[in-house]
């Protein structure tokens, strides 16, 4: 085939016209991420100190209310200014522990057991993928990591990336839907484009990696 043949490739790699939400998506985009982060935050800090369901409920509820006050009066204010959106991983992560905390019967203390393999697997592809973007950050690379982001190749390339430890250990029970929150949020940003039309920002932020570290590093102090 010559290669005039594989110039259908081009567009996919391509990264020049990124398709991007609209300014208003982003706006309230930003607000609803940060609600649910926030609730999370409010019902693990009670946690700490009691398992009584209304006061997790409550302070939840109290901050993601206070999410959307308009003007700087809000967290989301300044969280915004100096994180811009948290990841798509990171909302449906706090979704999923909120669901675990709020609606069961109980909450198990999993701190001391070894992280199951498969999200083992894409804790360390996080953990890798975040390293190679702050290279790319300072130009160590020899290709444009994060502006191939905006690439319509790069989601299904990484969504493949992230299936294959789901496909390799689809027998354990004990991994969790956890194993379905990064597929499920190359999904949403293939529809949605959120948070900023770049994948990277889609699966990965800055919060997220820093706690994929702390689950790799308990993962080795637990099997050492």
């Amino acid at each position: 085939m010559s290669a005039t043949g594989w110039g259908w490739v081009t567009p996919l790699l391509s990264s020049d016209s990124p398709l991007l939400p609209t300014a208003w998506v982003m706006q309230w985009a930003l607000r609803l991420s940060w609600s649910v982060v926030l609730a999370w935050l409010g019902a693990r800090v009670v946690g700490y100190w009691s398992q009584r369901k209304p006061l997790q409920w409550g302070l939840a509820l109290g901050l993601a209310c206070w999410s959307w006050i308009p003007g700087p009066y809000a967290p989301v204010h300044w969280l915004g200014l100096a994180f811009q959106a948290p990841s798509l991983v990171t909302v449906l992560l706090c979704v999923v522990n909120l669901r675990e905390r709020l609606f069961s019967a109980r909450i198990s203390n999993r701190s001391a057991e070894p992280t199951p393999r498969v999200p083992l697997a894409l804790a360390a592809l996080g953990v890798l993928a975040g390293w190679a973007l702050l290279l790319d950050t300072f130009a160590w690379l020899p290709v444009e990591l994060y502006q191939w982001g905006f690439s319509p190749a790069a989601s299904a390339l990484v969504l493949l990336v992230v299936l294959v430890p789901w496909v390799i250990g689809r027998g354990e029970r004990s991994a969790g839907i956890t194993v379905w929150v990064a597929p499920l949020a190359i999904l949403l940003f293939v529809v949605l484009r959120l948070p900023t039309g770049n994948l990277w920002d889609a699966v990965l932020d800055p919060w997220l990696w820093i706690a994929l570290h702390v689950v790799a590093v308990r993962h080795c102090s637990v099997r050492g």
